[in-house]
């Protein structure tokens, strides 16, 4: 009996070391922070929109839906969120067309400029219109005033300018997702159309068109959901016309004495908001076929137009003016006016707004370290575990690893306010108290950015062969050794690429972070829109500007480092077979 118990231990020691092994305690780890980033607010979300004082309850819903004021708040979100995907549409698609199926010059250019869209913080973005569109003060009002008109005719305060000037940060989803669609079509059946006789334009519309549309209802779903969630320029360019939204009203009910309960009911329509665009996407294609031609197919011709190549570029041109050149110009030039409204000239030209944001306005240095220490911790965590979960989904067989890689894209489905109510439903009873720390900052980026870092880490493991980490396994590597010196080395480029997405939605965000900040964790973001709030639009525009160089500056130290690191490999795997001959 003894001898039976002793020779059982060696066999239970080796099981328990098993269970214990580096991988499955990193996955563990990972898998955690998953459920507790993603899972633990959402079930607070959901417990506190049907509850009161603990009690089940739909009294929160009924006065949702039978209040005017949040009726009216939800029309004018599925306008706001339609409007936006339609333009996004229109913006986009001309512009995937033209670089990927045309002789249009100057596309390296326009690539830059939809990539510079994107990062452009759509609440600056709506301050800039301010400056523009202002009913008096705006330029564009000014320059009709100086020609004759009595009034200009723009309003910054509409729905109109909001879905317009939303669009300019969304359609850049459009474009990646159409350019790409339209990239990898087998050009064989337009070959086919044009031997049967079709014309260019009815190969487009009866082929070409059909072939892209889930790319397009999938760029206009992302367009339609990320419109809705931006709390920033809704308050920005609707709160002066009272055109109020979900996210606005939500941000009201915060005020004191907060009423969490609505707050979470409101949000729940968000959600289904989302839930609605994802069902009409799928009920529109799902009795439809898109697939082409399974093999690799003949590359798609470009079209010479001729002469007429420098049209598309002039529509480009158009959308990134309206999209980047304006916004940043005006937001420049308004920095260094004492009074906007009296315009550009050298009498009101002044330095005073730099001087005080950078040494009269103490919150700013605070909300620099804030933001650049949480956007830097938010992005390296989130890329991390964003690469473990992609590494269960592509290289294991465990079970239910398609589940993690679902409840990783969740938040993308929770507007930044969404999720900040239930971030604070969730952890402001928590035993350890972390409301109005950096901490649920932390948590609340991590969140909301997790789905961008799980994407960018499944796209880069994909490219990587496993033989290469099989092959450090058999030579007598372990897991952690295999992961840190193979596997991260391997996807750095597109980690980096995941990490930079991550760490510029971080500085910029807004949504979440007017509900969770406070005095010592205030960030760039928050200080900038309470400056706006205070109707101080010249310090708005100079601390706009100093949160684009800021940006800039990273961008160019990250691709700094990706360049530097890219020639050392390099230099590296040149110079091995020299010391492996010598």
């Amino acid at each position: 009996m003894a001898t039976g118990a002793l020779a059982t231990r060696p066999a239970l020691l080796a099981s328990r070391q098993s269970w214990l092994s580096a991988d499955r305690v990193v996955m563990t780890i990972a898998v955690v922070a998953l459920l507790v980033l993603v899972i633990y607010p959402a079930l607070f979300l959901v417990w506190g929109s049907v509850s009161q004082d603990g009690a089940f309850t739909l009294e929160h819903f009924r006065r949702a839906f039978s209040s005017s004021l949040y009726y009216n708040a939800l029309l004018n979100t599925v306008y706001l969120g339609l409007g936006v995907a339609l333009l996004s549409v229109l913006w986009g698609v001309p512009i995937a067309w033209a670089i990927s199926r045309t002789n249009m010059p100057a596309k390296g250019a326009v690539r830059a400029l939809v990539g510079v869209s994107y990062i452009t913080p759509p609440f600056l973005s709506s301050i800039a219109y301010v400056v523009l569109l202002a009913p008096n003060a705006g330029a564009f009002n000014q320059a009709f005033k100086a020609i004759g008109f009595e009034r200009g005719p723009f309003n910054a305060f509409t729905l109109p300018t909001m879905i317009f000037v939303t669009s300019l940060h969304t359609f850049p989803f459009v474009f990646l997702l159409v350019s790409s669609a339209l990239e990898s079509i087998d050009a064989s059946l337009e070959q086919s159309g044009q031997i049967l006789g079709a014309g260019r334009l009815k190969n487009a519309l009866s082929i070409t068109l059909p072939l892209v549309m889930p790319a397009i209802l999938a760029g206009a779903l992302l367009a339609f959901v990320n419109a809705i969630s931006l709390f920033g320029s809704q308050a920005i360019l609707g709160l002066p016309g009272r055109v109020f939204t979900l996210p606005t009203r939500i941000y009201a009910l915060f005020n004191y004495p907060p009423q969490y309960g609505l707050a979470s009911a409101l949000s729940m329509m968000l959600v289904l908001l989302t839930l609605a665009g994802l069902y009409a996407q799928h009920r529109y294609l799902r009795s439809r076929s898109y697939v082409t031609v399974g093999g690799k197919g003949a590359r798609p011709d470009l079209i010479d137009l001729g002469r007429w190549r420098w049209v598309p570029l002039v529509y480009c041109a158009l959308v990134f003016g309206f999209a980047v050149l304006l916004p940043y110009l005006f937001l420049a030039m308004a920095s260094f006016t004492r009074t906007w409204s009296l315009g550009p000239t050298l009498a009101n030209f002044t330095l005073e707004n730099y001087q005080f944001i950078l040494f009269g306005y103490e919150a700013t240095w605070r909300a620099i370290g804030n933001s650049v220490l949480l956007a830097g911790v938010a992005a390296t965590l989130a890329i991390l575990i964003g690469a473990v979960i992609a590494y269960i989904d592509i290289r294991t067989e465990l079970p239910g690893r398609r589940v993690l890689d679902y409840l990783s894209l969740v938040p993308f489905g929770l507007p930044g306010i969404v999720l900040a109510v239930a971030i604070v439903q969730a952890w402001l009873g928590a035993p350890i108290n972390i409301y109005g720390t950096l901490v649920i900052l932390l948590l609340a980026y991590m969140t909301r950015f997790i789905p961008m870092a799980v994407r960018a880490a499944n796209a880069s493991l994909r490219q990587v062969d496993g033989s290469l980490e099989e092959t450090a396994r058999i030579t007598g590597a372990s897991w952690m050794r295999t992961f840190a010196e193979v596997t991260l080395p391997l996807t750095r480029s597109g980690l980096l690429a995941g990490w930079i997405l991550v760490f510029v939605a971080t500085l910029h965000e807004v949504s979440a972070s007017i509900l969770l900040f406070t005095g010592p964790t205030i960030t760039l973001a928050v200080a900038s829109f309470n400056l706006y709030d205070n109707g101080l639009l010249e310090k708005v525009c100079a601390m706009a500007v100093l949160t684009m160089v800021l940006t800039t500056v990273v961008l160019l130290g990250a691709r700094r480092f990706s360049t530097r690191r890219g020639g050392i490999q390099a230099q590296e795997q040149h110079q091995q077979p020299a010391v492996a001959g010598g």
